[in-house]
């Protein structure tokens, strides 16, 4: 596995903050086209075909941990989630999930048409 360049380093720490193509390449000054063609470079050298795995790359090589794809296959996303949620509970991090519930109410418009008084 190749590392990352400088540049596709910073282009995936961008997608890792949940940002489309085009917020990504408005925050870099680049074009959608490069963001785009980047991604798919950092995709092909670290042999990944979705969001989460470059996700998980990127928090393997934050924690100095080796990124073995296949083992993450293996055992899918509950060692992710395991560990984030020890790591959670020993911090003593609380999330307050009624901060992350969305507004479900649709919004109503009411159009009122009044007759012409010469009808």
């Amino acid at each position: 596995m190749n590392d990352l360049s400088k540049r596709e380093h910073l282009v995936a720490e961008q997608y890792c903050k949940g940002l489309a193509d085009k917020e990504v390449a408005d925050s870099l000054g680049r074009s959608t086209w490069t963001i785009k063609a980047q991604k798919r470079d950092i995709y092909r050298k670290l042999g990944i075909s979705k969001d989460t795995e470059l996700v998980l790359y990127m928090f393997c090589e934050k924690l100095k941990i080796n990124f073995d794809l296949k083992e993450i296959r293996k055992h899918g996303l509950e060692m992710f989630f395991s560990f984030l949620f020890i790591l959670m509970a020993v911090t003593d991090y609380h999330v307050d999930m009624r901060r992350c519930r969305m507004q479900t109410r649709a919004r109503v418009t009411r159009v009122v048409r009044r007759r012409a008084d010469g009808d």
